[in-house]
Parts: C-alpha cells; sequence; structure tokens
C-alpha cells in the first residue's frame, strides 16, 4: 500500500470512528437499544461511573431501567475527539457534555465528562471494545423550585 494509500485509509478509519461514536450517542437520545446494542463487540467491557462496570447486556440494562422505561429526555454530545488508529484497532479520547431532563418533577442534570474508548474493526466495521467514562463536573437542579447545586468532581 503506497503512502497516500495508507492516509486515505487513516483518514477514512478516523471518519468511520466518528460516526460510530455519533450513531451511539444519537441512539442513546432516541433510547434505541438494538442501535446501541450495534455499536459494541459483544465482549465489551464499560465502565461508566458511578453507574458500574458492565458488558453490553448489562449497559442495555440498566439504560432500560434509566431511559427507555421513563419520560426523561437526554441529550449526549461527544466533541474534540482525538482518534490513534494502530491498524485493526483504535483508541479515543472524547469530551463528552450531557443533560437530561425529567419532564416528571422537572428536574436537570448537566455533565461533562472524557470518555477513553478502545475500538476493533470488525466484518461488520468498526465496534467499540472498551468504554470508560471519566465525569468532571456535575451540575444538578430542580426547575421547580429554583434551585441548583453544582459539584466539580475530581478525575484523580
Amino acid at each position: 500500500m503506497s503512502d497516500l494509500e495508507q492516509r486515505i485509509q487513516k483518514l477514512e478509519d478516523e471518519s468511520a470512528i466518528r460516526k460510530l461514536k455519533a450513531v451511539y450517542l444519537n441512539a442513546c437520545d432516541q433510547k434505541d437499544v438494538e442501535a446501541i446494542k450495534d455499536c459494541f463487540t459483544e465482549d465489551a467491557e464499560l465502565i461508566y461511573p458511578p453507574i458500574g462496570a458492565f458488558g453490553v447486556d448489562g449497559l442495555v440494562e440498566v439504560f432500560t431501567q434509566m431511559a427507555v422505561q421513563t419520560s426523561i429526555v437526554d441529550v449526549h454530545q461527544a466533541h474534540n475527539g482525538v482518534i490513534e488508529i494502530d491498524g485493526d484497532t483504535a483508541s479515543a479520547q472524547w469530551n463528552l457534555s450531557f443533560a437530561t431532563y425529567n419532564p416528571d418533577d422537572k428536574s436537570f442534570r448537566l455533565l461533562s465528562s472524557f470518555y477513553k474508548d478502545k475500538y476493533v474493526r470488525t466484518d461488520r466495521g468498526w465496534k467499540i471494545c472498551f468504554s470508560e467514562s471519566c465525569p468532571r463536573t456535575v451540575v444538578d437542579g430542580t426547575l421547580a423550585d429554583a434551585t441548583v447545586k453544582a459539584e466539580w468532581q475530581d478525575m484523580g
């Protein structure tokens, strides 16, 4: 493979990983469990404090309880992705901005965190095989009583 072909392949791989992350986050916002599952390898390892550590089935179970079966509305936005490609594997760090609103009790949460992800190229394209969320800031509040609590979480 020529240098130009290698550079083009790397750009295509980075683009595919950016799209995969967007598909995953949009599926979370749309509460689309099947689309979420399709973003991961079957043996993916996920670490999402303070919720816990689990595989894809555990993620689906927690997500179904916390989002799908509720009236909450979420917005996940990943940005500033730094992706490193190494053949058929890759790693990335993303900044995540997350907002959730519960219309039942008018509560909200604004969260920022880093995602540390690992990816693998499969016969179905790039998939997430590891994801760790490292929370940075959390702002909780309730619109009903106009109170807001802010808390800084140190990444260690």
